[in-house]
């Protein structure tokens, strides 16, 4: 390594701590194999797939054991690197996925798995890649090559423990907000369906409303306006920032437009936005933008209400089009959504007179602000992990070894 390690740490390569476990079985046509996969997102390993033997391209497989350190081979470049768990145990791998058993008692296979996510290993790992740049991969022998720091045994286990209980902070945040959202979609179907304290109903072709609501399309309550198809010849590095679509999920990589924009492009904080293109439950749908001023980029429609409708309600309205829409779609299109402009307009939603319109959204601003918030820890607790891994990870922080207690 570079750089200096913290007294009492050493340094060491997989090689002298792993061994490949390249012991092949093979395939018998008739039988079905649960296959391993590493994502480079997520947690490490899963059930990638479930296939008859006579359907994989390859003759041989490898049979994955509990605690073996595995990798995907093209996904390097995004730290998929994992340490199988107790679930996982007798899954099978095709050799995209390298399994490795540590053979010293100087590491333990958790705080291994830690040091494989930060940046100064998978920057290593990444020099070693081969192959062009698109499909480049790590084989098992360059794998064993890299180098890890390796702290004592105590100072191990402790460096686990903190980043385990960041870990399970983090997953319970996640499923708050994972209930969270659940509760606010039907809560919100509800109110949009049902108002607040109504008796009396009528039956529609979108189903049972309230009787003094109207039944109206989206075109009848607002007006759409696409972005424009910036190029990269229009890109530059100042001016209004180019608002895509991955700006809509929180991204604020922007690219920018110096020229000079028309009217209808220009987005202003607060402004009603819908993706007519992207990923189902994503990036399609619409969006409150809460980003700077900018200007608009195609795939993107600014929503323009009418007088009568009030914008925060007719988000929610549009919530439920785009439920409709997701519902619908098949195929290839269960994923990644592309609709026209008609498939929005044409829809149909039952509509409170705009009094009731304003109440909905001040029952239902309370529960998204519990959401924001909710969000709001879940990224201050990430924020947290990113920054406490490199540290503990490396040893400019030391982490305090009650060793009475230890002993």
């Amino acid at each position: 390594m570079s750089r200096e390690l913290p007294e009492g740490w050493t340094e060491a390569k997989l090689g002298e701590l792993c061994r490949n476990d390249n012991d092949q079985v093979p395939v018998i046509p008739s039988t079905v194999y649960s296959l391993m996969g590493v994502r480079w997102y997520g947690n490490g390993t899963h059930l990638h797939a479930e296939m008859e033997g006579k359907k994989l391209a390859t003759s041989s497989l490898n049979q994955v054991k509990a605690g073996q350190i595995t990798y995907n081979k093209m996904w390097v470049s995004k730290s998929a690197f994992a340490v199988v768990p107790k679930e996982h145990d007798g899954l099978y791998a095709t050799s995209e996925y390298p399994t490795f058993t540590i053979k010293s008692r100087t590491i333990i296979s958790e705080y291994a798995r830690y040091y494989m996510k930060i940046d100064e290993f998978r920057e290593k790992a990444v020099q070693l890649c081969r192959g062009t740049t698109s499909r480049a991969r790590l084989s098992p022998k360059d794998f064993l090559k890299l180098s890890i720091a390796i702290p004592p045994l105590l100072e191990q286990h402790r460096i686990v423990e903190i980043l385990s209980s960041v870990d399970e902070a983090i997953a319970s945040a996640k499923l708050f907000v994972e209930q969270a959202r659940k509760v606010k979609k039907s809560t919100v179907e509800s109110l949009l369906s049902n108002g607040i304290g109504h008796t009396q109903f009528k039956s529609t072709k979108i189903g049972s409303v309230p009787k003094s609501w109207k039944l109206k399309s989206i075109k009848d309550l607002c007006r759409l306006t696409n972005g424009n198809g910036f190029r990269p010849s229009d890109w530059t590095d100042r001016g209004l920032p180019i608002i895509r679509i991955q700006n809509l999920n929180g991204s604020r990589d922007f690219n920018y437009f110096s020229g000079n924009p028309k009217d209808k492009w220009i987005v202003e904080p607060g402004d009603l936005l819908f993706s007519w293109a992207g990923v189902r439950g994503v990036s399609f749908g619409p969006r409150l933008w809460d980003g700077p001023r900018g200007v608009l980029n195609q795939h993107i429609f600014k929503v323009h209400p009418h007088s009568e409708v009030n914008k925060f309600w007719l988000y929610f309205a549009m919530m439920l089009v785009t439920a409709r829409i997701e519902a619908k779609a098949h195929g290839f299109k269960a994923s990644l959504l592309h609709v026209h402009k008609s498939e929005i307009t044409e829809q149909m939603v039952a509509v409170p007179p705009q009094a009731e319109q304003e109440e909905i959204v001040r029952h239902l601003d309370a529960m998204f602000e519990t959401e924001r918030l909710s969000m709001d820890y879940l990224i201050r607790l990430e924020a947290m992990r990113a920054a406490l891994m490199p540290d503990l990870l490396t040893g400019r922080k030391r982490v305090f070894i009650n060793k009475l207690a230890a002993e």
